[in-house]
Formats: C-alpha cells, structure tokens, sequence
C-alpha cells in the first residue's frame, strides 16, 4: 500500500473518504513514533504530539525513604522509638506522591504500576492516620488517664498483615517483572508480616527482623528506581545499573 495517493501528493489520510465532495480515496492511517496517528486536517499547522516522562522512580523513591526510616526507628538506631517522625514522610512523599504517581501510570495505561502505588499511596496515608490526633484512632484506643491499650498495637499489628496478604497478591503478579521489583515486594510482604506478629506478640525480635527486611526492601527499591532514572542521557555508562528483566523474551 503506498503512502500517498495517485490523484494528489499530499499524504494518503489528507481528504480521506469524503464520499460527500466527491473525493472517494482509500484512507491510509500512518502512526508517529509516538504511536499517534498523523491529522493532515491542518497542514499548515505541524502536528505537536505528547511526550510522558516515566513517573515510576518518583513512587520507588517515596517507597524507600518510607520504608527506610520506617525500618530504622524499629531498629531502634541513635535510641529514637515510635514512627511519629515518619508521620508528614509518611502524609506527604509517600501518600500524596506515590498515589499522584499511581494516577500518572494509570492515564497513560500502567495497570500494574498503577495499581500498586495508588495501594501503596492509600498504606502510608491510613498508617499516617493512625497516629495523627485529629483522627481519632489513638483516642480510641487510650484508657481513661491517656495511656495507649494493648487494643492499639492489636489494630496495627492487623493492618500490617492485611497489608503482607496485599502486596502478596502484587508478588503473583510481578513474577515476570524484574528481579528488583520482585525483591522490592518479597520484601515488604516479610517486612509487613513479620512487624504485624511482632505488634500483636509483644516479640521484639521478630520486630527487628521485621525492621531489617524494610531496609531491604528499601535498598531494593532505590535499585529499581535507579535503573529507571539513571539513563544514557543523564549519566555516564559506569553509573547505570540494571533492573534484570524477568519478562518473557521473543524467539
């Protein structure tokens, strides 16, 4: 099939089928490098397609600064107990941001990305709720002279193993991912696990087993998020790393 017409130079799909004004010519679609199709409608006006930049490294990035301070307070590093800190990382970076990312991949077509940090974007917002006053869950959970319950690291503990059976369900389905994005989750699911038994018991070393898998976690996902940020445009060959393709490859 040839990309203009016998009758007129102008590209095929510049009439198209104006049966109407006479003009009864084949259509010929023609796709931009952008996977657009070309609109000669106004040839006098050049055609201006989107271009999307890749919001992934943006919601890795969120996910392992939650998950690293998260991971380093349980630890218990320099004496600091509790997550209050983690609080406005927790509203801001890794609520807003990663939901806002999980958005981004949904509009241009990501279900799987999109998914998952739009999930992991609603886990740091209810986990930041949890300890913020005006929400009312730690009131509920506080006797009569102001003093937490067992009942609250109970509701925590379950949250947090919701959460492993969650992202569980995401590790079905990266299996053909990559392997940072598969150790990102395997690890986050023993992170979630382990932390909830650790609430629920009162066993301080599952807790820091709990605490160690999310700095690795962690560390996995600044691995992934660098394997999509540092590119062949921004940095030099030496710096760029891998993310190990798992998907299926073409004979």
């Amino acid at each position: 099939m040839s990309n203009t017409n016998e009758s007129s130079p102008q590209p095929a799909g510049y009439y198209g089928n104006d049966v109407e004004k006479g003009m009864d010519r084949q259509i010929e679609r023609m796709i931009t490098p952008g996977g657009h199709p070309i609109d000669y409608s106004q040839p006098g006006i050049p055609a201006q397609h989107r271009k999307y930049g890749n919001p992934v490294p943006v919601g890795l990035l969120a996910f392992a600064a939650n998950f690293y301070l998260f991971g380093l307070y349980g630890l218990g590093l320099r004496g600091v107990g509790g997550v209050n800190g983690l609080v406005p990382l927790l509203t801001i970076f890794g609520g807003v941001g990663q939901t806002m990312v999980g958005w981004f991949e949904m509009f241009i077509g990501n279900t799987y990305s999109g998914t998952m940090f739009i999930s992991f974007g609603g886990f740091c917002f209810g986990l930041a709720c949890m300890f913020i006053p005006s929400f009312g869950v730690i009131a509920g959970y506080s006797d009569a002279n102001g003093q937490l319950t067992n009942q609250f690291a109970q509701a925590l503990g379950m949250y947090l193993l919701v959460w492993a059976g969650i992202v569980f369900l995401f590790i079905l389905a990266s299996l053909r991912a990559s392997v940072a994005i598969l150790a990102v989750l395997v690890c986050a699911c023993m992170a979630f696990m382990l932390v909830g038994i650790a609430q629920m018991t009162g066993n301080v070393a599952v807790g820091k087993a709990g605490s160690s898998f999310c700095i690795i976690a962690a560390t996995m996902g600044v691995w992934a998020a660098m394997a999509g940020f540092w590119t062949p445009d921004t940095t030099y060959p030496w710096v760029r790393i891998s993310p190990i393709d798992l998907s299926p490859k073409e004979d």
